[in-house]
Parts: structure tokens; C-alpha cells; sequence
């Protein structure tokens, strides 16, 4: 029986793609149940750490989540009061300032406009000929009055619209009441629906997103009352009526990403610039909201906030688009609080991965593939402010590490898969030996200089990791054989040398056996020299082995970043100096014994 290939079809992408058609279809159907849930659940977030800190006063649940309650409600009822009442007395004032705007927008019109009215009027009589009709010139315009409404249907409509929002408050005010009052079980409900199993991966979200949620609305809410209390105060300042009024509505509006101060400075400088004379009044009032707004932003906020929510601004601003789409106004000021739930899920759940990069505030691209990226791309700029960056913040050792030896692996990888060619190979390498030669060596002032040898298989990648160690350890303390030197020929000098400490450096993940011969020879010949392997490419799942299988063959250590050569030498050198300065105690005993 043949199989129907729709089941097939439907995988992958596809499965995603329908399933976010699904849920965007729920949220904006599901409109008037899901917007006053989410309300609710957001409230519970703000004000969960009150009720925390009446548990700790040993209060019962019941009070400290009543006295919650009150104290929020009377402090949105407070300053709703002040609003409305201020709110009032501009209603009945609003055509005295609409006259006033109007005649002080009249002054602006230039004075002799008599050619632009004459232009104006002839461009109208030109397009009149264009279309006309001589039956719609006789044509008399038709008032349209819509039917008046019975007196019952006008109060029922007007009841209903006030008792849904009378519901929807009250629906709200209970749900918040419950979620506090119920959170521990809950929780437990919550994680028994998802699965015992799944305890740990359901505990971590539920967690983080309480943290990163709760957190940001607790400081938003305080910085926000800040900020609406000195804007309050220096409009008061500045003489703009009803200074209260526009500080609550600033308040409330700076919950709105990007685009809250900004409303929020419209009317009070339009007031300003209807009841004021000149134009000073109006240029302190824009000049206060941006002076305020940028120090909230830019010196508050990154204080404050840090990396809390975890959520980068980029996906703020297409978050806040979606959710005033899909649930209006009061969707955009759920618009952080919600895209940092769906950034944390995307963290913690790996088919929900998309998310986190689309969401979270994490860099895209690590810095040695962005790097990589750039030097493929032939952007050689834009690699160099990278690394530039990298070195201001890190250090040289840290660029080396993160940046320099995982592209030198990238490449030779991406190389032997043949997804690169022999020029963009040679061009990559390249210009990470000029950025190597760009980062200031490393002084190490710890260890006196010592005679250490630098040695690899010959190859190119090879060459250019050993220089890497040298520029993080000192250039000038791990010397290097001749270039014209072959690897067999190096070998042989250093071991005729006797150096303290030989530094075997490979970037290729094969040649594993060739660097064993190199560390038996070596030990062979010096059974008194440390000698150290670095191997980037070194998987992690065979480390363990092939660590083994180079001590066997004579190597001291095996290290795989710059970091770590730096720390293994240091630790070597420092054990050679205790044995040396241990051996001429010992002979002096043995001399005082024979003495005696």
C-alpha cells in the first residue's frame, strides 16, 4: 500500500512555520481573554518581591498579599486621581488654547504668499478641466444623517462598553490577588503538567524568566517614577500648566519602547508653545525631556539594568511592533516583559533555539568566525577593528586564544573539506600572520630568561601557531630554528643545543604520530629538558587518550591555547629551578656527613 508523502512534507520547516501561524492566529482571536491573563501575570511579576518581604516579616500570606494589594491600589488610585482631576480642568481649557496655537501658527506664514495662492488656484482650474464631468458639476451635494439610535440601545451600548472594562479590571485585580497568594502551588502545578522528568530544564525557566522579568519592572517602574517626578517638577518650573498631569502621563508612556518619551514631550511642549508668547518656553520644555531621556538612557539605565533582561534592542523594537498589532496599546507596554519570557525559552529549549538568536542579546557570531567571516568576505577593515576591540578589552593573550588560533583551525578545517580554495586559505593565513606581528609581545617578568626552543613539522599553519606562543610568552625567550632549515635539521640542532625546555607547536589535527617521534627522540636524547606539545585541534573527546599516549612518548604537557602554554612553562620552569636549587642541599649534607 503505497504511504501518503503529505506527513513527510510537513516536517521541518514547515511543522515551525505553521505552528507560529497558529499561535499568532490564537493571540490575536484569543484577544479578550489572553491580553487581561497576560496583564495580570506581568502585575504578579512587579509586585511578587512586596509580598516576599512581608513573608520574611513572618506576616500570613493572606495579609501580606491584602496589604499588597492595598498599597498598589491606593498608589495607582492616588495618582489616577491627580491625573483625572488635572486632566478635567484641561478639557474645559482646551479651546482657549487650540484659538491661541491657531493665531501663533498663522504668524509663522510667510508674508507675501500672493504668488503661491495664484499658482495654487491655477493648478486647481487646470485639474477641474482635466475631470470634467458635466454631470457631477450639476450634481448637489447629499447630507447623510445616520438614524437615530433608541434611547435604550444608546445606554445599553454605553453600558456594555463600561462594564466590559469595569470586568476586565476587576478580572485582572483577582488574577494578580490569586497569583500572589498561590504562587508555590502554582509553580508545582506547572511543572507537574510539563513532566517530573523534565524538573531541572522546567525549574531554569521558570526561574530566569521570574528573575529577568521581575527584576527589569521593579527598576523600570522606580526609574520611571523618577522620571515622571522631575519632569513634573520641571515643567512647574518652567510655568507649563498642569506640570502633575503631564509627569504621571510620562510615567506611564516610558513604558513604551523608544517611542514613550518622545510621546510624552508632544503636549506639554505644544501647550507650551499655544500659551507662551515666545519660543523659549517651548525650547526648555523639548530641552528638559531630552536632557533627561538621555541620561536615563545612557547613564541610569545601562547602571541599573546592566544585562538583565537579556534581550537585544533590536528584538525590542520588533517585539513592540508585534504586540501593538496583535493586541493594541496595552500589548506594547507588555512588549519587554514578554519578549524576555520567549528569550529565555529560547535559551533553555533546544528546538526553540531560533529564538534565543533572534531574541537574545548574545553576539550572533562568536569573535574568531566573525573574524573569519570578514577575512573570506576580503573585508580586511572591519576584521581589524575586531581584533582592535578584542586587544583593548582583553589583552594580546586573549585576542591569540579566542580570535587567532581558532581561525587558523577554521581555516585548515574548512580547507581539507575542500569548502575553501588554496587562495582564500593562503590570503586567511596571511593576514593572521599580520595581525600577529601587529600585538605587542608579552613581557614575562615572573620567570628569569631561560633557553627554550620553538619547534614544529615545517608547515606553514604550523609556523604561524608557534609565533602565536612566542608572541604570548616573549618573543625574545623562545628562540626558533633557521627557516632554511628543514624539520629534520631542526630537530637536530635543538637537541645539540640541550636547551631547559623545547615547545613542539602543530595545528593540524593529524601528524599525531610524527610529534610522538619528535618527543622520544627529544627525551632520548635529553631526559633532563621539559617539553610541552600545543595542539589546538586537539578534540575533546580524544584528549584524554592522546594526552596519555604523548606522555608516554616523553612529553611533560599538552596544551591547547596560548593561555595554558604560558601557564604550563611557568609551572615547568619553576619545578627545574626547586630540583636545581634542592640538589646542591643535598650534597652539602652528604658533605657535612662525610666530614664528620
Amino acid at each position: 500500500m503505497p504511504q501518503n508523502p503529505l506527513p513527510a512534507r510537513l516536517n521541518g520547516p514547515w511543522v515551525t512555520l505553521l505552528t507560529l501561524v497558529l499561535v499568532v492566529g490564537i493571540l490575536y482571536t484569543g484577544k479578550a481573554v489572553l491580553l487581561p491573563m497576560a496583564l495580570g501575570v506581568v502585575l504578579a511579576f512587579v509586585l511578587t518581591p512586596l509580598v516576599r518581604q512581608f513573608d520574611r516579616m513572618h506576616l500570613p500570606r493572606f495579609a501580606g498579599v491584602a496589604l499588597t494589594m492595598v498599597l498598589a491600589l491606593s498608589a495607582v488610585g492616588g495618582m489616577g486621581y491627580v491625573v483625572y482631576d488635572q486632566f478635567a480642568q484641561l478639557s474645559g481649557e482646551i479651546s482657549q488654547y487650540t484659538s491661541s496655537m491657531r493665531r501663533k501658527v498663522s504668524q509663522l506664514r510667510l508674508g507675501n504668499d500672493a504668488a503661491i495662492q495664484q499658482f495654487t488656484r491655477t493648478l486647481g482650474r487646470v485639474t477641474d478641466q482635466f475631470y470634467d464631468d458635466p454631470d457631477q458639476a450639476k450634481a448637489e451635494p447629499v447630507r447623510v444623517v445616520p438614524a437615530k439610535l433608541p434611547p435604550t440601545q444608546r445606554l445599553r451600548e454605553s453600558f456594555t462598553a463600561i462594564f466590559e472594562s469595569v470586568a476586565s479590571a476587576f478580572i485582572v485585580i483577582v488574577l494578580v490577588a490569586f497569583l500572589l497568594g498561590q504562587r508555590e502551588d502554582l509553580r508545582d502545578r506547572f511543572i507537574r503538567l510539563i513532566g517530573a522528568g523534565n524538573v531541572t530544564l522546567t525549574t531554569r525557566l521558570m526561574n530566569e524568566a521570574a528573575y529577568r522579568v521581575s527584576q527589569f519592572l521593579v527598576w523600570q517602574t522606580l526609574i520611571n517614577l523618577g522620571f515622571g517626578i522631575l519632569v513634573g517638577l520641571g515643567l512647574y518650573w518652567i510655568g507649563v500648566p498642569y506640570a502633575a498631569l503631564w509627569g504621571g502621563i510620562t510615567a506611564l508612556l516610558r513604558f513604551v519602547p523608544y517611542v514613550g518619551t518622545v510621546l510624552s514631550a508632544l503636549m506639554p511642549a505644544s501647550l507650551a508653545f499655544a500659551i507662551f508668547p515666545g519660543w523659549s518656553e517651548t525650547a526648555e520644555t523639548l530641552a528638559l525631556f531630552l536632557g533627561l531621556d538621555l541620561i536615563t538612557a545612557y547613564f541610569v539605565e545601562p547602571v541599573v539594568f546592566g544585562y538583565r533582561t537579556g534581550v537585544s534592542s533590536f528584538a525590542l523594537l520588533i517585539s513592540a511592533l508585534f504586540w501593538i498589532w496583535v493586541w493594541g496599546p496595552v500589548g506594547l507596554l507588555l512588549a519587554t516583559p514578554l519578549t524576555v519570557c520567549i528569550a529565555v525559552l529560547g535559551r533553555h529549549v533546544r528546538s526553540l533555539r531560533f529564538l534565543a538568536v533572534i531574541f537574545a542579546d548574545e553576539p550572533a557570531l562568536q569573535p574568531h568566525v566573525r573574524f573569519y567571516q570578514r577575512l573570506l568576505a576580503r573585508d580586511e577593515d572591519e576584521a581589524s577593528v575586531l581584533v582592535n576591540r578584542m586587544l583593548n578589552d582583553m589583552g594580546p593573550i586573549a585576542v591569540i586564544d579566542d580570535v587567532l588560533v581558532p581561525t587558523v583551525t577554521l581555516v585548515l578545517s574548512h580547507r581539507e573539506q575542500n569548502e575553501i580554495s588554496e587562495d582564500d586559505t593562503e590570503f586567511v593565513l596571511d593576514v593572521v600572520a599580520e595581525t600577529l606581528q601587529q600585538l605587542p609581545s608579552m613581557d614575562n617578568v615572573v620567570m628569569p630568561k631561560t633557553n627554550i626552543i620553538g619547534l614544529t613539522v615545517r608547515a606553514p599553519a604550523d609556523d604561524l601557531v608557534l609565533e602565536m606562543l612566542r608572541t604570548a610568552y616573549g618573543r625574545d625567550r623562545i628562540a626558533v630554528m633557521s627557516p632554511e632549515m628543514t624539520a629534520e635539521e631542526a630537530l637536530r640542532a635543538a637537541i645539540r643545543q640541550a636547551p631547559a625546555m623545547i615547545c613542539i607547536a602543530a595545528a593540524a589535527s593529524t601528524r599525531g604520530s610524527e610529534l610522538r617521534n619528535y618527543c622520544r627522540r627529544i627525551r632520548s636524547e635529553l631526559p633532563e629538558t621539559r617539553i610541552i606539545v600545543m595542539r589546538p585541534q586537539l578534540p575533546d573527546d580524544e584528549a584524554p587518550r592522546s594526552i596519555e599516549r604523548f606522555r608516554e612518548a616523553g612529553a611533560n604537557c599538552m596544551v591547547v591555547g596560548a593561555k595554558q602554554a604560558v601557564a604550563a612553562i611557568d609551572r615547568l620552569l619553576a619545578a627545574n629551578a626547586e630540583s636545581a636549587s634542592a640538589e646542591p642541599t643535598s650534597k652539602s649534607h652528604q658533605l657535612s656527613v662525610q666530614a664528620q
